[in-house]
């Protein structure tokens, strides 16, 4: 099981860790309720985001006047092993933006605060479904506030682009395939793909995986239950090859993130597949005259077999607290107000953010873009959610899968790559 392989982080110098920094009166502060002193926080966001964020940031301090935050921006691919170095020095972050591949480690290891009492307050109210629950949580004990909420598998377009092109917006898989032979067939390129920094092309992996090998066999790449030369995986490997083969530009691996944003804006390609985080991004980035639900949308990536239920394929960012941080009353003071309504609703009503708090209105999304995302937000159990598939596994495999997949868009060998997933999962094992 790939679960307790995981738990297998063994951090030199954990010895060196103790409750000292959190003990006598800011135990007592705690436990009244109450928080004063400097917050030290990990994030990840540049640009508009970080912007947003730090209109959040004085949301909170506004409203706890004695606590005063502290942030540090740490490159998103460098994350994982930054925070996990801090931890192995003793010096960890208060409060440290995390998704769920860290949270598992670091949570199996003991250094992550328990947030149970949130968690009771927030499911007794309808914030969160049981399911957002569980990606909090290692081993059935919650780790993580849910801040920042995303929806993949979204392809972004410009109505004015499509009508130049004289098609409408595919609403089947068929229909889908059949637009982009039609854009090549008029000399276009069909997407932008910004390959260059590793993880845009996960956002590709994952739906096809979730629809064509369903959800048990996506969570089961995560826990270890399902290998990787599983029949239903290598049926999406294939699936995917077979779209970079015949859709993806040649400069797939040349460029980032933002370029890949801005050159679909300078429409030098019909679509571009992201998160519906591009509605913040593309304005903020690329043309700050750019209207979102006017001037650029986008539909749901289709089913390959409409016979096969929805998925909701979701990712975000959530919060966990340090144990033993030098300020552990603070931290969770800025956990709760970070997965409250309030909090959200701040970057909420900037746009390009989805509040995975339920009890957030639509009202206060600021365009017809981000309603539409936040629509599709899981507020119930009724339809599976999977999330982001190598930011849940996290650690060697992560980091392999991003890299393998740079080489799949080089060569679409499915043997290849599911060899070199089987590999790193049998050095996990030992």
């Amino acid at each position: 099981m790939r679960a307790a392989r995981l738990s297998r982080l063994w951090l030199v110098g954990l010895a060196t860790l103790t409750l000292a920094a959190c003990g006598g009166d800011d135990d007592e502060e705690q436990a009244a309720g109450k928080a004063s002193g400097e917050v030290s926080v990990v994030i990840t966001w540049t640009g508009s985001e970080l912007d947003a964020f730090k209109a959040v940031m004085d949301g909170f301090e506004r409203k706890n006047p004695d606590v005063s935050v502290k942030l540090r921006q740490i490159p998103f691919e460098e994350l994982n092993s930054q925070v996990t170095q801090q931890f192995v020095t003793g010096s960890p972050p208060d409060l440290t933006v995390a998704l769920p591949g860290l949270i598992r480690q670091l949570g199996d290891q003991d250094l992550l605060l328990p947030l149970d009492d949130l968690w009771e307050d927030w499911t007794a109210d309808g914030a969160y479904t049981e399911s957002l629950r569980e990606i909090a949580s290692v081993d059935g004990t919650p780790y993580a506030a849910w801040f920042k909420g995303n929806v993949n598998a979204l392809i972004w377009y410009q109505p004015p682009e499509l009508e130049r092109l004289g098609l409408g917006v595919p609403g089947t898989w068929d229909e889908f395939i059949s637009t982009l032979d039609e854009i090549k067939a008029k000399g276009e390129q069909p997407f932008a793909v910004g390959g260059g920094d590793l993880w845009p092309l996960t956002q590709w992996l994952d739906p096809i995986l979730a629809r064509v090998a369903g959800p048990d066999a996506f969570s089961g790449l995560v826990d270890g239950t399902v290998d990787w030369d599983d029949p239903r995986v290598v049926r999406s490997f294939e699936l995917f090859g077979q779209l970079i083969a015949d859709y993806f530009p040649s400069n797939a691996l040349d460029r980032g993130f933002i370029d890949e944003i801005c050159a679909w804006v300078d429409d030098k390609a019909a679509f571009v597949n992201q998160g519906a985080f591009v509605n913040l991004v593309a304005p903020g980035e690329c043309d700050a005259d750019l209207r979102p639900g006017r001037d650029f949308t986008f539909f749901l990536m289709p089913r390959v077999d409409e016979s096969r239920p929805e998925v909701q394929f979701i990712s975000g960012d959530l919060f966990a607290v340090a144990k033993d941080g030098g300020n552990v009353g603070g931290a969770k003071a800025l956990a709760r107000y970070l997965g409250s309504a309030e909090g959200q609703e701040i970057w909420a009503k900037r746009g390009g953010f989805i509040a995975p708090n339920a009890n957030v209105s639509l009202d206060v999304y600021p365009d017809a873009n981000d309603r539409k995302a936040a629509e599709l937000w899981p507020k119930s159990d009724d339809v599976p959610a999977v999330y982001d598939l190598d930011d849940a596994i996290g650690g060697e495999v992560q980091n392999t899968l991003r890299e393998a997949l740079q080489q799949f868009v080089r060569d679409q060998d499915v043997e290849g790559l599911v060899s070199t997933m089987k590999q790193v999962d049998d050095r996990q094992s030992e």
